[in-house]
């Protein structure tokens, strides 16, 4: 069986991305880049070379929290290719259920601003020839979406997607008060908070399912149906897949 990272705990939900038919050591994901310390972050460029930050929150987020400083510091370059256009209506809820998640992933691939997704499939393509990394702001919507459309693109199974999505969830409820501001901004709780760090592989597995159902194929079906240039798809895929 495939299992997340164990070794020492850094940043907010870091992991090394594991799944059948992945390059080991290419692809990382984490969320809140802002909580990096210096000696973190240099650990980071020297122990795994990853060399280029994904940046998927959006400018308003940025201006809000800050730029991953410790991360610049270190020599990794930071690019912003941000998930947009979308309606958060399905989890504004306090505490929403599987299925309102997933209502809220089919938003994002298919509501998205016309040009986020190509945008950011060219972007991962131009990191991959080395070791880089995808963030959002707790690393398990956007960042889970962007790691389950790569994983579909090198044709890893669903399991081994679903189970890297669910691996979110023991480091999120550990470092939950760092999200202090977004439960108080919304009137919620931090239990209500505590519910949607509690990710699990069902709601991935069954997100998967129904864009095979509605798109004829996976996330890459229809991204490639949105505009995503096959040549950088085919880049990707080269660069990721296990030789």
């Amino acid at each position: 069986m495939l299992t997340p990272d164990t070794g020492p705990r850094l940043g907010v939900n870091f992991r090394e991305v594991r799944a059948a038919r992945l390059r080991p050591g290419r692809l990382f994901r984490c969320g809140d880049v802002t909580a990096w310390t210096p000696s973190e972050a240099a650990f980071l460029r020297e122990q795994h070379g990853i060399r280029t930050l994904i940046d998927l929150r959006t400018p308003r987020e940025i201006a809000k929290y800050g730029a991953p400083q410790a991360l610049l510091d270190a020599g990794v370059r930071w690019v912003r290719s941000p998930l947009t256009g979308y309606s958060s209506e399905p989890v504004d809820v306090p505490r929403p259920s599987s299925a309102d998640v997933v209502r809220y992933y089919h938003g994002m691939l298919v509501d998205a601003a016309d040009d986020c997704w190509p945008n950011l499939f060219a972007n991962l393509a131009a990191a991959s020839p080395e070791p880089f990394m995808i963030c959002c702001h707790c690393g398990k919507d956007r960042t889970g979406l962007t790691v389950a459309a790569i994983l579909d693109l090198l044709g890893s199974p669903v399991e081994d997607i679903a189970r890297d999505y669910g691996a979110s969830a023991p480091d999120l409820v550990v470092q939950v008060d760092r999200f202090r501001d977004k439960w108080v901004r919304r009137g919620h709780t931090r239990d209500d908070y505590l519910s949607r760090m509690r990710v699990t592989d069902e709601t991935m597995r069954t997100w998967l399912l129904e864009v095979t159902e509605r798109h004829g194929g996976g996330p890459v079906r229809f991204l490639r149906q949105r505009g995503s240039a096959p040549e950088q798809l085919r880049l990707l895929r080269e660069e990721l897949l296990t030789p």
